[in-house]
């Protein structure tokens, strides 16, 4: 597996669609950052994995929270064998495992169970905000770290910006390296640059904790937070602790 990392990080540059013109005017640091990000991505994009989601779903009246759903469900995640009609290879969201509203076992499984992990643009968005290509659309703030041997960034959308999909929070990053080591997502914005249904999430907020994947990446292992929703059959309040884990690599990389 170190072998496998060892070619990705080699060949990352060539990846890069215009590598000539993805120059970085960040901040030194978060142009490493952007580059794990894009490293992790990549890597992850062409693994089979499981993320495993806890959402409460509950409805606010005079202050007091009636709950409307307590459900736990568990994905495999992993590339479509074949490329579809735009030459892109999809990516496949398997349930595994669900519960009921009250969170009770079911004993039958739909494993295109439509859930809250079936928006996995969405969740992209907020576990890698700071890819090589969405740089030029943030501004950057660095802050006073509440941690020690970190150092800590803001990033906040251009105001200009407004058919991009993006996040804004703060970075918590490695000093020497840039890894990222934990995220704090603090809203989304243009969220219809990704589709319909996701621009009716209506907040969103996250706090993502990286951990190192074969002494080279970082990957989102744990998060948690909540929002407002109005999707569908997900409307209303919301809090939710994630998971991923298991990664094992499954598809050629070029």
């Amino acid at each position: 597996m170190k072998y496998v990392l060892a070619l990705i990080l080699t060949a990352l540059p060539a990846l890069a669609q215009n590598p000539a013109d993805r120059v970085c005017e960040a901040p030194e640091l978060i142009c490493k950052a952007a580059k794990n990000q894009d490293r992790s991505l990549y890597f992850r994009d062409h693994c089979r994995y499981e993320q495993k989601l806890r959402i409460e779903r509950f409805n606010l009246k005079g202050g007091d929270e009636k709950m409307e759903e307590v459900r736990e469900t568990s994905v495999m995640v992993e590339p479509a064998r074949e490329p579809d009609k735009t030459g892109r290879t999809p990516v496949e969201v398997r349930v595994i495992a669900d519960t009921d509203k009250r969170g009770n076992p079911k004993s039958r499984v739909k494993e295109d169970e439509r859930t809250m992990l079936s928006f996995g643009a969405v969740w992209d968005l907020a576990f890698f905000p700071l890819l090589p290509e969405k740089i030029e659309y943030y501004n950057f703030q660095e802050m006073v770290a509440q941690r020690e041997n970190e150092i800590w960034y803001r990033f906040v959308p251009k105001p200009q910006v407004t058919d991009v999909a993006l996040a804004s929070g703060v970075v918590q990053l490695d000093p020497l390296t840039g890894e990222v080591l934990t995220i704090k997502i603090e809203a989304m914005r243009n969220l219809d640059a990704i589709d319909k249904e996701a621009r009716k999430l209506r907040s969103f907020y996250a706090t993502i904790d990286y951990s190192q994947f074969e002494g080279a990446l970082r990957m989102p292992t744990l998060a948690s937070g909540g929002g407002v929703s109005e999707i569908g059959r997900f409307k209303g309040n919301f809090r939710f602790r994630f998971e991923e884990a298991k990664y094992v690599l499954v598809s050629k990389i070029e």
